[in-house]
């Protein structure tokens, strides 16, 4: 049976209808009415709809008035962003991760060249990426999260979110240099395989990031930290595409396929990446 070309297009426009129908039809985007009196205090003021609990409330960095006075309040954001500890870190992890992360769309080729895979055939590729990022997001972190809440709880305040996502951070790193390792030396077909499905483990990189940097700022600021965030990223994936195409053409030629210079490289980025993430603290 011939199968149409545009059906994998199809099934995902489909797919993505569909979630807009669940996120709808839950609970927490249903529009909640709340009494105008209960808002406000007697003094027309207005206060918070719910409870706050100090012991639960992270510590913050909030600008100061100087810094919020400035003609160059954008500046000035930025320069009280990079002042906050740990938040450079997680810049850098921002600009870099792209870079190497971009590795992975030239997998499928190198597939086809060095291993002689049919383009439909690179699809189990992708779905092995996706079942590892299924098993680490659905199951592995939801059970660590668990453990962990369960091992810190005889303290006050148990395990701080930030120092969760640190440690996401730091298990995730040398996972996903593993699989761009494997990656670089696979010899098989099915080490390809092996090797998104490891990487896959990864996911959660770029998740437990943002929560670490979003951890220490006032919500006035996760507007810049976003934009700022953004264009990092966007600037990591325009050098990160020359720069692995760059990197992949190394060895190629008529009837051999690519040395996989890349996927050293990528593997490279993410043990620096965990090197640094281990020297980098967070309060509790």
């Amino acid at each position: 049976m011939r199968i149409s070309i545009w059906l994998p297009f199809e099934a995902a426009i489909g797919a993505l209808a569909l979630s807009y129908v669940v996120i709808l039809a839950m609970p927490e985007s249903s529009k909640i009415e709340t009494p105008h009196d209960d808002a406000n205090d007697e003094d027309g003021t207005q206060r918070p709809l719910l409870p706050t609990d100090s012991d639960l409330t992270p510590e913050v960095y909030p600008p100061t008035e100087a810094q919020k006075e400035s003609s160059s309040h954008w500046y000035s954001e930025i320069r009280h962003l990079l002042s906050i500890p740990g938040l450079r870190f997680c810049f850098i992890v921002f600009f870099v991760s792209p870079i190497a992360l971009l590795a992975k769309i030239f997998v499928y080729q190198h597939a086809s060249e060095s291993f002689g895979w049919d383009m439909p055939n690179t699809t189990w590729l992708r779905v092995s990426q996706a079942v590892g990022a299924s098993i680490v997001t659905l199951f592995l972190l939801p059970i660590l999260n668990a453990f962990l809440l369960r091992r810190h709880k005889h303290h006050k305040q148990g395990l701080r979110a930030r120092k969760l996502d640190l440690a996401v951070l730091r298990g995730s790193f040398p996972i996903a240099a593993a699989g761009f390792a494997i990656l670089w030396q696979a010899k098989a077909s099915w080490m390809l395989i092996l090797a998104l499905f490891v990487c896959g483990l990864s996911e959660a990189i770029q998740p437990a990031n943002q929560a670490l940097a979003t951890a220490p700022i006032t919500k006035d600021l996760n507007a810049r930290l976003f934009t700022t965030a953004a264009v990092l990223e966007t600037v990591g994936k325009l050098a990160g595409g020359p720069i692995q195409s760059a990197l992949f053409s190394i060895g190629r030629r008529e009837g051999h396929g690519s040395l996989g210079i890349n996927f050293l490289a990528s593997s490279a980025i993410f043990v620096g990446l965990f090197l640094v993430a281990m020297v980098v603290r967070v309060k509790r």
